[in-house]
């Protein structure tokens, strides 16, 4: 039996694999080849490869061609940069990720959410473990690599239109607020305690309130008749003698890496100052207000005035050769 030419075969491959994209292990088998034997020879072209061909080819036509002006130099140029472009396509796996690792990358540029990447990935672990674990993966050398290529490749491809913009601003004026925070009335201490009277979370909080008081001058021991129990998400007791069935108010913010959609493009960020935390939000009545002005609903009224908002001052001023004979003998006659 003959010897293969894996050098004419190599070249089938490269010509059918930048036709179809096909695989070197499916071209083998639809030839009736042996894949563990001709895997030595039919192979990917590399990028620093197919890089060459594009140059050289370039070279080839800047030659044919002779360019005798500058603008046909710009022109051989950019074709020079677009055809390097097309030889070598985002992939990565020439980055020398495994591939653990090329599904982490792909499910974090999704929504640039670590922990959630994390697992939809397929790596185990909960909670802190999981955040940690991912936030080591992305100081990899190789996957942050691989990340901010593909930033920068998703940036070069999008074009912003106005429908994504009205989108945009149509997410944040519907938004749901409540999905990022709330205002709850929760019981108070005293709504579900055996007779109305203080009720404890647990031996452990009174035990600990014991010690605090313990050896002051005329401090009062607590007393736990009210038993315990408490837990501040249940409803007020409307007989509640002291809080008269309202309960306690307080402010709930939700766990904001759970956001999506709108809810996500709403929440804008979290600021803490000297009363505390505050969610800030993007204004949803000027998103409103901007969709109407785009559908044409608001009519933009444009008013002058003079200075300090007087009105304008109209002096018209008349010379001595634009009146007639009688004009000027009645104005020296005072009339």
């Amino acid at each position: 039996m003959a010897k293969p030419d894996w050098g004419a075969l190599q070249h089938q491959f490269l010509a059918e694999h930048a036709k179809s994209g096909i695989s070197p292990k499916d071209w083998c088998e639809a030839q009736g080849l042996n894949y563990a034997t001709a895997r030595r020879y039919i192979k990917k072209p590399t990028a620093q490869s197919a890089q060459k061909n594009a140059q050289k080819k370039m070279r080839t036509a800047q030659i044919e061609q002779a360019p005798t002006t500058a603008q046909h130099e710009q022109s051989s140029t950019d074709a020079q940069t677009d055809t390097q472009e097309i030889a070598q396509p985002f992939n990565l796996r020439n980055y020398g990720l495994n591939d653990m690792q090329i599904r982490f990358v792909e499910e974090y540029l999704l929504d640039l959410n670590r922990t959630a990447a994390y697992k939809r990935a397929g790596y185990k672990g909960e909670g802190n473990t999981a955040y940690v674990n991912a936030s080591r993966l992305l100081r990899n050398a190789k996957v942050s690599q691989a990340i901010r290529d593909a930033l920068d490749e998703r940036s070069r491809r999008v074009k912003v239109t106005q429908d994504e913009v009205l989108k945009w601003w149509w997410d944040i004026a519907t938004a749901d607020a409540t999905q990022l925070t709330e205002h709850h009335r929760g019981c108070c201490r005293y709504c579900w305690g055996l007779g109305f009277n203080y009720q404890w979370r647990d031996a452990v909080e009174f035990e600990e309130a014991e010690e605090k008081v313990k050896g002051k001058k005329g401090a009062r021991l607590p007393k736990d008749t009210g038993g315990y129990g408490y837990n501040g998400t249940l409803d007020p007791n409307p007989d509640c003698p002291r809080c008269d069935g309202v309960g306690i108010s307080r402010p709930v913010f939700h766990d904001t890496r759970d956001l999506k959609g709108a809810e996500r493009r709403l929440f804008a960020g979290i600021k803490e100052g000297k009363f505390g935390l505050e969610m800030i939000t993007r204004n949803q009545d000027e998103a409103m207000k901007m969709i109407a002005q785009h559908l044409g609903m608001l009519k933009t009224k444009t008013e002058l005035s003079g200075p300090n908002g007087e009105p304008i001052q109209h002096n018209h001023t008349v010379s001595a050769e634009d009146l007639t004979d009688e004009q000027l003998a009645a104005i020296i006659a005072g009339k």
